[in-house]
């Protein structure tokens, strides 16, 4: 009985082998191959990021937070903190567990100078999401306010290890350290 190799060498017509096709382009195919793979992976596996929803249940999206939450966060960009926080107060009591919220809590008392209450916002909100950059610029530049520099940049550092780019985050506590020593 005669076997045969999975390696064997069928000819082609003209004489040659199939395996002697040049290496430049089995090295293309396979690059191209390549390519395709991790092409299609990298938007098969990676979520879907739009500003709208094309979900065929027809439910709009529901938003990160409330109209209240929004309306305090447009009222500090005024700098009109102490309406802010008549509004946020209101806000954390309904949720507590929520990060953001503690942050912008932390960011206003601190703008008022009540940095102790500024600084148990931060922690909240940093107990709860440990890699909320924002919440960890704000407490360096609290940090540098109380003059703990070595406090600020150990943020800086974790912000660092969680921006993958240079995020605005680490532009702007890097400025504020940077001013700070000064």
């Amino acid at each position: 009985m005669k076997q045969l190799s999975i390696l064997s060498v069928k000819p082609f017509k003209d004489g040659s082998s199939q395996n002697a096709q040049p290496f430049v382009l089995k090295f293309r195919n396979f690059t191209y191959s390549l390519f395709y793979m991790i092409f299609i992976s990298f938007f098969a596996l990676s979520p879907a990021y739009s500003a709208g929803s094309n979900s065929s249940d027809d439910k709009p999206s529901k938003p990160a937070h409330s109209k209240e939450y929004y309306q305090a966060v447009k009222l500090i960009k005024s700098e009109k903190f102490d309406d802010a926080l008549a509004i946020l107060e209101t806000i954390v009591e309904k949720k507590p567990k929520d990060a953001d919220i503690h942050n912008y809590l932390g960011f206003s008392f601190r703008k008022k100078g009540m940095l102790e209450k500024s600084a148990y916002h931060y922690k909240q909100a940093l107990n709860i999401n440990p890699r909320h950059v924002g919440a960890l610029e704000y407490q360096g530049e609290l940090f540098l306010a109380l003059g703990e520099i070595g406090k600020a940049r150990k943020n800086l550092k974790k912000i660092d290890d969680i921006c993958w780019t240079q995020c605005a985050e680490l532009r702007e506590l890097t400025k504020a350290i940077d001013a700070a020593v000064k």
